[in-house]
């Protein structure tokens, strides 16, 4: 039999797809067959030997992210010609929110699944994307919207109309018991036919319903698809809502804990090494439930996010001492949790914190604990400049654009930027702050090399003595076989002491211990260590 040639093998692999499945026609077609004129790319646990646990990611609002063609929106070939700059930050693995068709600007209602929203760029330019991070060390995760579609999507479209198909895609009922949606108010929608259907977030986002497994089906084909592309995982989005309980739960019920397990699974029995991190905005012993009952790969640690955060507004070290602690109770061995302090949903540190004006070394403090606690952490675009949010309630202002230049426009584009940008402040960009010891950056920089350097601080233990002034944080970070580290920070806006001996923790000795950065302070003394405002350090073992 003739070889077929790549561009038929192509389309014929699109075609099959849209009519019967992707993971069908896929399994169809010869070895060698091509996605979008471009190979079909191995597992991912045969392009990592690393954990995808281990390293620090980077979250990416692209149409914020960079400009390529003067649009004034960034788009898939900005970021790729900006990899350079995350590679010498230390970045590991990027995390995109949605890049897929959408009415909206942030792309959390889904048209098409299988495309790139033609502002961001096209499959060519995510392919080379994806070529290029991977040649810089880093992973690609994917955000996959499975809890509902948009309402312009074709399979809702269809299901209005009443096709019998897809109405049992979504949830269509005449009398539903009452339900409220997460932003209050009801959860259902009228649909126009005398029948309302079900829509947790507004009316644009109709729910769809994984109890039906042609849907289950179709969203695993859906991650097949760009798991075949190169595509390392996802980020599930409102992962606890997928499948709402027999008994109007619409939060982590029973059936969304199996959810979780079977998608989980069978993702990973088709393509090994591919992993899920999961919007778990709930409580520390749901989200570990997750891990225990349900096998998630990762999840975002919420809790943990607020008590930095609140320690950082309090000038307080209590409550996350009381975090860390509990996260050491509940968590099962092994469970991966993505750390931040800030994403595309929530206010940004640097405006919570220092409302009236920047404060780079409350933002640079904020930025060390984070890189020095256990969990993998996730820097959103602009943190690591002090990056604030614009003004007003708007979240277009937790997402405006990225700070390159010193500039008023900031390097982002040529044209008039998508959303006016959060800030004019030249010390607020990449340029300004480059290779200046006292910046922001170079604070986020050194501490993840200190991160990769130092095995207990990426995947170590912790435990924080409690006898300790209230604004003064000390965590244990220890590894089996490897040098322990202590963390030491000060969250006043006043200088202390920390007596070595309130340090003690079992298997850690606080006695014979030397700055990693190799930096000391003037009152540095035998058994004490001192801690400036507004710092942290990270001790070890003296050679």
């Amino acid at each position: 039999m003739s070889r077929r040639p790549a561009w038929l093998v192509g389309a014929v692999l699109v075609t099959a797809a849209l009519a019967s499945g992707f993971a069908a026609a896929q399994a169809a077609l010869p070895a060698g067959a091509l996605v979008y004129g471009a190979p079909v790319a191995p597992p991912p646990a045969e392009r990592w030997a690393s954990d995808p646990g281990d390293g620090v990611y980077y979250q990416v609002f692209v149409r914020s992210f960079q400009d390529s063609d003067g649009d004034g929106v960034g788009d898939l070939r900005g970021l790729t010609a900006r990899l350079p700059y995350l590679a010498g930050l230390g970045i590991t693995g990027l995390w995109l929110t949605p890049i897929h068709p959408s009415p909206s600007y942030h792309g959390y209602d889904v048209t098409d699944y299988r495309s790139v929203h033609p502002e961001l760029g096209t499959m060519g330019d995510f392919l080379s994307f994806v070529s290029a991070a991977h040649r810089h060390g880093m992973r690609v995760v994917l955000d996959l919207v499975v809890n509902h579609s948009s309402d312009r999507h074709p399979w809702f479209v269809a299901a209005r109309a009443g096709d019998p198909r897809f109405r049992d895609w979504y949830r269509f009922e005449r009398d539903p018991e009452p339900l409220i949606g997460t932003l209050g108010g009801s959860a259902w929608h009228d649909a126009g036919d005398g029948t309302r259907y079900l829509g947790l977030f507004v009316a644009g986002m109709p729910d769809l319903d994984h109890r039906n497994p042609e849907v289950v089906e179709a969203m695993l084909d859906v991650a097949a698809f760009w798991l075949d592309l190169g595509v390392d995982g996802f980020r599930i989005d409102a992962i606890q809502h997928v499948v709402e309980g027999e008994d109007g739960t619409v939060a982590n019920a029973p059936a969304n804990f199996a959810w979780v397990a079977e998608f989980g699974a069978r993702l990973r029995e088709r393509h090994p090494g591919a992993f899920l991190v999961g919007e778990t905005w709930t409580s520390t012993p749901t989200i570990a439930a997750y891990h225990r009952d349900a096998g998630l790969d990762m999840s975002f640690d919420y809790p943990l996010w607020r008590a930095l955060l609140g320690a950082l507004q309090a000038r307080s070290a209590i409550d996350l001492r009381a975090q860390l602690a509990l996260n050491a109770d509940a968590y099962p061995e092994g469970a991966r949790r993505g750390t931040f302090v800030s994403n595309h949903d929530q206010q940004r540190p640097a405006s919570l914190l220092s409302p009236l004006r920047p404060n780079p070394a409350r933002a640079a403090l904020l930025g060390r604990l984070l890189l020095a606690l256990p969990g993998t952490p996730f820097v959103y675009y602009g943190e690591e400049l002090g990056m604030p949010n614009g003004s007003g309630d708007d979240d277009r202002q937790k997402r405006t654009p990225m700070r390159w230049t010193a500039t008023e426009d900031g390097g982002f584009s040529d044209a008039a930027p998508w959303f006016p940008p959060s800030t004019t402040d030249p010390a607020i960009s990449v340029a300004a702050q480059a290779g200046d010891p006292a910046s922001v950056l170079e604070a986020y920089r050194s501490a993840i090399a200190l991160r990769a350097a130092h095995p207990a601080l990426a995947r170590g233990g912790a435990t924080a003595p409690r006898d300790l002034p209230g604004a003064a944080l000390a965590v244990w970070r220890t590894l089996e076989g490897e040098a322990p580290v202590l963390v030491l920070a000060n969250l006043s806006n006043r200088d202390l002491e920390v007596d070595a001996a309130q340090l003690a923790a079992p298997g850690a000795d606080p006695g014979d211990l030397a700055p990693l950065d190799g930096l000391g302070f003037d009152g540095d003394g035998p058994g004490v260590w001192s801690l400036p405002a507004n710092t942290l350090r990270l001790l070890g073992p003296a050679r």
